[in-house]
């Protein structure tokens, strides 16, 4: 009889953890992580955070703040996803792109120096875990058998 294993569920953070502000550092170690609320735009679209922006921009002012939506998968890996948000005349950062999980808070990190320019851009992603040596020892392969091979 096979057995299913269920697969983690992948989900936003709600807090920064130690994981995500070691990414985030990698990514614009100028920038911090931050709570921004999820407020779905008039005429949003799923999946289409760059255009939302943009539009929301031209309704009511504002600009489009690039960055990455940061998340974790428990004890496996963070990962940030590129993203936009739109920043109000105020100053403040709103996700105006509507969600399929009922979130109404992401993790974003700010980017200083990434603009979108039309094209995919990959995810950025940190292992959380190490990967055991094959001898048995309990220490990550990095620390034991594996010194020197970088």
């Amino acid at each position: 009889m096979m057995r299913v294993v269920p697969m983690p569920e992948r989900r936003t953070s709600s807090s920064i953890t130690k994981g995500i502000q070691k990414l985030a550092r990698q990514i614009d170690s100028k920038s911090e992580t931050q709570q921004v609320s999820v407020q779905p735009g008039e005429g949003c679209s799923l999946g289409s955070c760059f255009d939302n922006v943009r539009a929301v921009v031209r309704r009511h002012g504002g600009s489009t703040q690039h960055g990455w939506r940061m998340h974790e998968l428990a004890g496996v890996y963070v990962e940030g996803q590129f993203h936009a948000v739109w920043r109000s005349p105020e100053g403040s950062l709103v996700d105006v792109t509507p969600r399929t999980d009922g979130l109404t808070m992401i993790l974003f990190l700010p980017d200083s120096n990434a603009v979108w320019e039309g094209e995919d851009v990959p995810p950025r992603r940190l292992m959380l875990h190490e990967k055991p040596c094959y001898c048995g020892s309990g220490m990550p392969f990095k620390l034991c058998h594996g010194v020197g091979e970088d």
